[in-house]
């Protein structure tokens, strides 16, 4: 168990907090780590060991109105590079490094978009895809296609975004299982909404394992739905920007038998991005990182 009492807190300039906890080495090399979706900041504590002995210092956050970051009606992936920017600037941080975990690979896409001269270097990880292009809705799981093709109208780019009752319904349902009921419940609720490969479910049929992903899950709804419901709703829709026009070198990691984010989202961002590698995992799911930080941190530093 990761422990969850002592984040640390930024106040920005609007006057909202940033929860963030600090892994591995306070002195090393700065990196943001953006979780998934739904996740929180403790996602950040699978790459604590990898960190330390290669003198990263990951700051791992909450996004607004998830974990214990205050939310913010209405913000786009685009607003929240400005957030990004202004935590760097009170941190310290001339430049830094970003990388980004299945929902937190479209903030990973946002940052080297908007934050070019920022960042250090890019990594999405298992990241989503900008699902409106109708090619990688039909690679979606049954659920996902749902919602994008019956539930969420897909608004013009900037425009303010509701989060339909149903939406949030079920995310309202996916925060009360993690809460309530044991590890081992929840993780057959994901089982029976057929979002993991074999490989993911090989992984968490460790108890470690699956009490970590529970752990990372429950603190995301730490404040309710309504930040977990949106901040998926803005991985549905039009991201504002596009990944076609982004120059900054992207490393992209993805395992192929991912169903959570499919690996065509992978093929697909590494055909878009002008400039970017690939590096795939044979056989893996979504959870490949757990077990890859060593060479993922190693591809970053050369």
């Amino acid at each position: 168990m990761v422990d969850i009492s002592m984040p640390q807190f930024f106040t920005l300039q609007d006057g909202r907090q940033i929860a963030y906890q600090s892994v591995g080495d306070p002195k090393g090399r700065p990196i943001f780590f953006f979780h998934g979706s739904p996740g929180s900041r403790l996602e950040g504590f699978s790459a604590e060991a990898a960190a330390l002995k290669n003198r990263w210092h990951i700051i791992a956050l909450d996004r607004p109105g998830m974990g214990q970051s205050d939310f913010k009606p209405g913000y786009t992936l685009l607003h929240y590079t400005k957030d990004i920017c202004e935590l760097a600037d009170g941190l310290g941080f001339k430049t830094f490094g970003v990388m980004g975990h299945s929902g937190g690979g479209a903030t990973v896409l946002s940052c080297a978009y908007a934050l070019p001269e920022r960042l250090d270097f890019a990594l999405d990880l298992g990241g989503w895809a900008p699902v409106i292009v109708p090619e990688l809705r039909s690679q979606m799981t049954s659920l996902d296609r749902f919602f994008v093709e019956r539930c969420i109208p897909l608004p013009k780019p900037h425009q303010p975004k509701r989060i339909p009752l149903l939406f949030k319904f079920t995310f309202t349902l996916v925060g009360l299982v993690a809460k309530v009921f044991p590890p081992a419940i929840f993780i057959h609720f994901l089982n029976q909404s057929q979002y993991f490969c074999e490989a993911d479910r090989a992984v968490l049929s460790a108890p470690e394992a699956a009490n970590f992903l529970v752990q990372t899950v429950r603190e995301s709804f730490h404040q309710g739905s309504e930040g977990p419901a949106y901040d998926a709703l803005l991985r549905y829709q039009d991201w504002g920007f596009d990944i076609g026009e982004i120059t900054f070198p992207i490393q992209l990691f993805h395992g192929t038998d991912d169903i959570s984010a499919p690996y065509s989202f992978a093929e697909y961002k590494h055909s878009q991005l002008p400039n970017s590698q690939l590096h795939i995992y044979p056989q893996e799911g979504h959870f490949f990182l757990w077990s890859h930080w060593a060479d993922i941190m190693a591809i970053a530093s050369t």
